[in-house]
């Protein structure tokens, strides 16, 4: 006889039932500060430092029955939400190294606990979901300059004020004590 044209089919939905086939996986997930060469992952940022994600994508190959790097996704995006996403931006793979991904970004110029989600799921393959938390603080106390060039206008008018009341607390009370003293001299006059 011959064999049926739906064998093939029937083969391709089995492995993919068993997931022998289109299975990908999360190798690693991490987060660092831009400039550090240590790539250490950061418990907090601060507002407005630059942050790089970087992730590492394999997929199973049912010939060689082991996970190898998969670096051809092209629709990969990151989201750094709170509540909604405050950045939403693509993941490119790095070109020198399979299976990674990685992007640069600037934290928002908000504070509060952040988290770096990629929630990747098309039709027929595995969801990729990561969900690492991560608080974006703001910066020290010591971390502003002492005084602010744009402030001028509000430093001048805070001292002319304190001079302006200065100068009318002693004009008040020196003309004050100015007419008691032409009063005493008005009363020895007329006592005399």
């Amino acid at each position: 006889g011959k064999r049926s044209g739906n064998g093939q089919l029937a083969q391709d939905i089995a492995a993919w039932t068993f997931q022998e086939t289109l299975v990908y996986k999360v190798d690693s997930a991490t987060h660092f500060l831009e400039k550090d060469e240590s790539r250490t992952e950061q418990e907090k940022y601060t507002i407005n430092d630059r942050v790089t994600f970087s992730m590492e994508i394999s997929y199973f190959d049912p010939i060689k029955n082991e996970y190898l790097p998969k670096s051809d996704i092209q629709d990969l995006q990151l989201e750094f939400t709170m509540l909604d996403p405050h950045i939403r931006t693509g993941i490119p793979a790095v070109a020198d190294k399979p299976g990674t991904y990685s992007v640069s970004f600037r934290a928002p110029d908000r504070h509060g606990v952040f988290k770096f989600v990629v929630n990747y799921k098309r039709k027929g393959f595995t969801p990729l979901q990561v969900a690492l938390p991560v608080a974006v603080v703001p910066p020290r106390h010591d971390g502003y300059p002492r005084f602010l060039s744009a402030a001028w206008p509000y430093y001048i008018g805070a001292i002319s004020t304190s001079v302006g009341f200065i100068f009318f607390c002693i004009v008040y009370l020196g003309a004050e004590s100015a007419t008691e003293r032409k009063r005493k001299e008005k009363g020895k006059n007329k006592v005399e």
